[in-house]
């Protein structure tokens, strides 16, 4: 996949004459989003737009306004309230938001209205997903792997903007600085794997960990709450098997079981083999680079063929208290649930406790509620849906909500009862309604967004 992708950005550049604004991505629109996540007090949420096309000179990371969207929500919900605020399109003024004519229960709104145009950044090509780590005081680090480099873009949030470029301005690109392409940032030492894949920041560990999809690779990265000395502190190759059938190694869904505690166990999924690796980070008194310990694996032998067995695990997420662990799988296609609470010697059980049936090209999990109201959601690339899995007892697919083409990545605002999934395929953003006892329960409420046709 990455030479098709690198071919086409070299013929993009060596055939264009445009000039540098005409190629700039804008700065209020998404364009192939991605990853998604919601930062902790729910104010915003960060959104990365991969630019498959190539028709821009980079990804960016944009940054929606969670507040103005409930605002929105609850007017809509209560009054079918439809803001008349105006959006710019092209050289007209039109009404940003109308009343989806297919869905009656949907407001559709331009993505204007919930952008701040001038407070996200520039990125590289292919960005597949985002995390943030908590700084404290309000200020948030996020971490966005991007393939097309290949790099770990980071980027500091203070509150009111993102930051990736010493010489700051509106909209920047990120500086090589907050490129990170190198073992220790050092040009002269390894470079990261390829196709970096999913990542995931811990809090209070500070650090991040990616997941590389066609080597097996995990990288970990060093990311100091009061220090701009983010930097790959170790890489380590070949952590699953290969594939037998077709000899590719891969890393892909990572976790941590409770991030905002010290000393967290991470788990790590692969494409290749039926088995999630656990790790942890040791830290070495003298300052030196932190660095990775692989610790305990299991194998996924729950749910599948006659010896058990699933592979090609994809997104995973864990509750809250860190006591459940959820796997989407492809082969076969089940959403699997892991007891991971804590046994008597003090080492998570890791124990299979349930499975379902899912949509055979589920991409990522989200968990939204807790206690009874817990519930999976699992976005489905390829049918345009979310399933809905209740957790509890005999684990089964609750619901199936249609949110537009391509869902790709989905996020919770668990506060709000409301779920954020990126529609890669159509430009969007859908929210649902997660509400308990709303009338409009596991439906889409809000999509922003132009469907790009």
């Amino acid at each position: 996949m990455r030479l098709p992708s690198l071919l086409g950005a070299a013929l993009f550049v060596a055939g264009c004459t445009a000039s540098e604004d005409e190629v700039k991505p804008p700065s209020d629109q998404f364009f192939f989003p991605t990853g998604i996540t919601v930062a902790p007090g729910e104010k915003v949420a960060f959104v990365t737009n991969a630019n498959s096309e190539l028709r821009y000179d980079s990804g960016s990371i944009t940054v929606l306004d969670l507040v103005r969207a409930q605002s929105v929500i609850d007017g809509w919900k209560a009054r079918e309230d439809v803001p008349p605020d105006l959006c710019k399109v092209g050289d007209d003024e039109e009404p940003c938001c109308a009343r989806d004519l297919e869905h009656a229960e949907t407001l559709v709104c331009h993505e204007q209205l919930f952008i701040n145009a001038s407070v996200g950044v520039r990125i590289g090509n292919f960005a597949t997903d985002i995390s943030v780590q908590d700084l404290g005081a309000g200020r948030l680090r996020v971490m966005v792997p991007t393939r097309g480099d290949p790099s770990i873009a980071w980027a500091d949030w203070d509150g009111s903007s993102l930051s990736c470029n010493t010489s700051g301005g509106a909209f920047a690109l990120c500086d090589d600085a907050h490129r990170l392409s190198y073992v220790q940032n050092d040009a002269d030492l390894a470079s990261i794997p390829e196709e970096p894949f999913n990542v995931f920041a811990d809090s209070a560990g500070e650090f991040a960990m990616v997941t590389h999809l066609t080597t097996g690779a995990v990288t970990l990265i060093d990311s100091p709450k009061d220090s701009d000395r983010v930097q790959v502190a170790d890489v380590l190759s070949g952590i699953f098997a290969a594939d037998p059938s077709n000899g590719i190694r891969g890393a892909t869904g990572i976790v941590g079981r409770l991030p905002n505690a010290p000393n967290d166990i991470i788990y790590v999924g692969s494409r290749s083999e039926d088995r999630i690796q656990t790790f942890t980070v040791g830290r070495p008194v003298n300052g030196a680079s932190p660095f990775m310990l692989p610790g305990n694996w299991f194998f996924l032998d729950a749910v599948g063929g006659n010896n058990g067995g699933s592979s090609d695990t994809r997104g995973m997420a864990a509750s809250v208290d860190g006591s459940r662990l959820f796997v989407v799988n492809r082969r076969p296609p089940s959403l699997q649930v892991w007891d991971t609470s804590l046994s008597p010697t003090g080492f998570p059980k890791n124990k299979a406790i349930g499975a379902t049936d899912i949509c055979r090209q589920g991409s990522t999990v989200a968990i939204s509620g807790s206690g009874d109201a817990e519930r999976a959601y699992v976005t489905c690339f390829q049918d345009g849906q979310v399933y809905v899995v209740d957790p509890r007892g005999d684990v089964d697919v609750e619901d199936i909500i249609l949110v537009g083409r391509g869902p790709y990545a989905a996020s919770a605002a668990k506060a709000a009862n409301l779920l954020l999934v990126t529609n890669f395929l159509e430009d969007t953003i859908a929210v649902v309604d997660t509400a308990p006892g709303s009338k409009t329960h596991n439906r889409v409420v809000l999509r922003i967004g132009t469907v790009r046709k």
